[in-house]
């Protein structure tokens, strides 16, 4: 009998040993905590350039470039030529979205061309025209036809404002600017502010950056 219980031990000695190793190298439930874990997490990336409102944009730890352009909204300007949608994005990464080249028309009075430049940058064609203007300062009759404004109060009239003075504006580069010349030429002058927020690139917050700068005018 004594020898019996003597057995009995040994197996619940042994038994307990066994139990203990399985459970210190081989840890029940950890390779599925760890997927759950993995996949609850995200990465957080920061796409701005030609986008039409530039922002944070939250995506899963293996998120490729293209999943992060299908989260924002493209303008027409946009160049994705020279971008891999198959780049793997990391967490706290920045993309910045390029515009296409714009090529200046050629100068009538020399026959060449005046200058290429992306947008964003403003040729030399444009650059010279708004200082131009701005050395004549017309009357203000004439600031519609030649794109340059009357400050009224310290503020940019948008009506009669040239892509230099746009410039200035907060949250406007020399592309939206131009973007802005276009828009007035096409639909007419702007009958208050806010109408701004019709320009394509132009949303809710990059208005609020500049309404305070800018006036319909008389």
């Amino acid at each position: 009998m004594e020898r019996k219980l003597r057995y009995v031990w040994w197996f619940v000695l042994v038994a307990l040993v066994i139990i203990a190793i399985w459970k210190l190298f081989l840890p029940h439930g950890t390779y599925a905590y760890v997927q759950k874990s993995d996949s609850s997490r995200e990465i957080v990336v920061y796409v701005a350039g030609a986008v039409e409102s530039p922002g944070l944009v939250h995506l899963a730890p293996d998120a490729r470039l293209d999943d992060a352009l299908k989260q924002v909204q493209l303008l027409p300007e946009a160049n994705l030529e020279n971008m891999n949608p198959a780049e793997k994005l990391k967490d706290g990464q920045k993309v910045t979205v390029p515009f296409k080249a714009v090529v200046a028309p050629l100068d009538p009075a020399t026959g060449n061309s005046s200058g290429t430049g992306g947008v964003g940058s403003p040729s030399a064609a444009a650059t010279a025209a708004a200082n131009a203007a701005g050395a004549a300062a017309p009357a203000p009759a004439q600031a519609q036809a030649t794109g340059t404004s009357m400050a009224v109060d310290g503020k940019i009239n948008i009506n009669t404002a040239g892509a230099a003075e746009l410039d200035k504006l907060s949250g406007i580069g020399p592309a939206l600017a131009e973007r802005i010349i276009q828009y007035r030429t096409e639909n007419g002058l702007f009958a208050r502010a806010e109408d701004l927020q019709n320009v394509s690139g132009i949303g809710p917050k990059t208005f609020e950056k500049m309404a305070a700068q800018v006036t319909v005018g008389p």
